[in-house]
């Protein structure tokens, strides 16, 4: 593949954000936007490796914009469920033959939703099957006064007039048996524009295949709410920047800080702190947190966001059930890895009896 088609699959796959780390780890020297970077490096008289470039977005393809749910393993199972994916044949699709780049356009037209396996991938962490379909989704897109034949008349009624564009998505989703954890991980995509509940039928999808191998049998998957008030609780785990809480009172409250205040978190904010001392508890049911580190200069944000559907439900406790995590902003596997064990200390995943949804 060229280079043009690599830079082209990491455009598709991912936000400008985090396609500039991978290329400022591998020495590439990035500018403002794609558009800017691309010119730059076709300037330059030799053109940059991609062996390293191309694990990064292998490495995307495993762990970015994932929602994750877990399921208890067994440890006897793992080398045989494990076993089992590296012997899986990849389909014989345009989705194979050009992993781990994106699909021609031409081939993405005429993509269904069929989940494929297209590719066995390994590492010191784990065994995965990546499976890759095609999503179609909807996206609102401005139309210009002058494609009117009377411009000033459609400027004079509206303000604006928006189009919706239906486009095809391909979308890479992850059966993950990990080496140390006694969890399957069903990772289903997450791109902007495709809705929760279409999330959950492909997570249904998945499992209802992995159950189909005969080798297990999942159930629900666990139940992570009760990580949701250890990660308020403890002020030290990263920056809380959303969260949705009940009073005592019987108020709602949504919290969001702007992501360009990276030093605020929402625990500690002033305003927050305040309302909750003028009542005798929330009660927690969204957050999202996010963490930050730097490497060699490059600073690496991993989040994650637990979201129940409100501040009581139908567990054997009463309490919300939240079936699986959005994962979001790992360029790379250690950066999943560390938002999942983070996750996994909070609700207590080593323990015997972890709740099931």
């Amino acid at each position: 593949m060229s280079v043009k088609e690599l830079f082209d699959s990491l455009r598709h796959r991912m936000s400008w954000t985090s396609a500039r780390k991978i290329l400022q780890a591998n020495g590439i020297s990035t500018s403002y936007g794609w558009d800017a970077t691309l010119e730059k490096i076709s300037e330059q008289t030799r053109e940059p490796e991609t062996g390293r470039i191309e694990d990064g977005l292998i490495e995307h393809l495993l762990c970015g914009q994932k929602f994750t749910k877990l399921y208890p393993l067994d440890p006897g199972h793992r080398e045989t469920l494990q076993a089992r994916i590296a012997a899986m044949a990849p389909a014989d699709c345009p989705a194979t033959q050009r992993y781990p780049y994106k699909m021609d356009d031409s081939d993405l037209l005429h993509g269904n939703g069929d989940m494929l396996p297209v590719r066995t991938e390994s590492s010191e962490d784990g065994v995965g099957l990546v499976l890759s379909s095609v999503f179609w989704i909807k996206r609102r897109e401005e139309i210009s006064f002058q494609e009117f034949d009377k411009p000033s008349d459609m400027k004079a009624r509206y303000d604006e007039v928006v189009g919706i564009v239906r486009e095809p998505v391909q979308m890479f989703h992850v059966i993950w048996i990990p080496h140390h954890r006694d969890f399957l991980e069903i990772r289903v995509d997450s791109p902007c524009g495709v809705a929760e509940a279409d999330i959950h039928g492909l997570h249904s999808v998945l499992r209802t295949l992995v159950n189909g191998w005969g080798d297990v049998t999942l159930g629900k998957p666990v139940n992570l709410f009760p990580a949701v008030r250890p990660f308020y609780d403890d002020v030290s785990e990263g920056t809380v920047t959303q969260m949705t809480f009940q009073t005592t009172t019987g108020g709602i409250k949504d919290e969001k800080l702007p992501r360009r205040r990276r030093d605020a978190d929402q625990r500690t904010e002033a305003y927050h702190v305040a309302g909750k001392e003028a009542v005798e508890a929330i009660a927690i049911y969204r957050i999202t947190v996010e963490w930050g580190f730097s490497e060699d200069n490059i600073v690496y944000t991993p989040s994650i966001s637990l979201s129940a559907s409100g501040p009581a439900g139908n567990s054997s406790t009463g309490d919300p059930v939240i079936t699986g995590a959005l994962i979001e902003n790992c360029v790379r596997a250690v950066d999943y890895e560390f938002v999942i064990d983070r996750l996994g200390r909070k609700a207590k995943l080593d323990e015997p009896d972890v709740p099931h949804s």
